[in-house]
């Protein structure tokens, strides 16, 4: 009986353990997201951005309580976490699938061709390491010079020229932030889903302690 407490007693510590530090994961892996969400928010729409800082701190919240509960071995915040979890799951699967199906990656040539047309091409140009739509050859084409954007660190030098158009590397960076997006998702999820089992399985290992304390 005794050496059956011990090791049900090391499995919890076990698990407590594993627990606290995938929830520490978690929660990195939330507010990188939401430094990432940050960086490209310009490239979103504003009601994604919101939703997707909301969710990502709501994450990160119920992280850090996962990693409290755990240490405070108390069964009422491990079990809270461990639903909220879940619930947080449970539609970050179902908007992910719905994101990964039905999202259009967005046009790059659309968004260039915008700016190109509002002659507003030089914080593209610096940010995506870009010349012109196709190249610096737009701006030769139309005799006019090429501007200090088209230029690494702005030094006006060919060898620092940007040599790509901002259309094949705006559509470039789109898909790639997508496929960048449905990964983070992913992962998000499956750290949510282990905790989730973990914060059950600590719960009824912390009930069981305090059960076995009153005898």
């Amino acid at each position: 009986m005794f050496s059956r407490s011990t090791n049900m007693g090391c499995a919890t510590t076990s698990v407590k353990i594993t627990s606290i530090v995938l929830n520490a994961i978690l929660g990195f892996l939330a507010a990188g997201a939401i430094g990432w969400i940050a960086y490209n928010a310009d490239t979103e729409t504003e009601e994604f951005v919101v939703a997707a800082y909301i969710a990502c701190s709501v994450i990160l919240l119920f992280s850090l309580l996962g990693i409290f509960a755990a240490i405070r071995e108390s069964v009422v915040l491990t079990a809270t976490s461990a639903v909220f979890l879940l619930i947080l799951a449970i539609p970050q699967i179902v908007s992910t699938c719905l994101f990964l199906h039905q999202y259009d990656v967005k046009s790059g040539q659309e968004m260039v061709e915008v700016a190109w047309l509002a002659n507003n091409m030089d914080a593209m140009q610096q940010k995506h390491e870009c010349c012109g739509k196709n190249s610096a050859q737009d701006y030769v084409h139309l005799t006019q010079q090429i501007p200090p954007s088209c230029y690494a660190d702005l030094v006006l030098a060919p060898s620092h020229l940007y040599v790509e158009g901002c259309i094949e590397k705006l559509q470039t960076f789109y898909e790639d932030d997508k496929l960048r997006f449905i990964i983070v998702s992913w992962v998000l999820v499956a750290f949510e889903l282990i905790c989730f089992a973990l914060a059950v399985f600590l719960a009824i290992s912390f009930k069981n302690k305090q059960r076995r304390m009153e005898f």
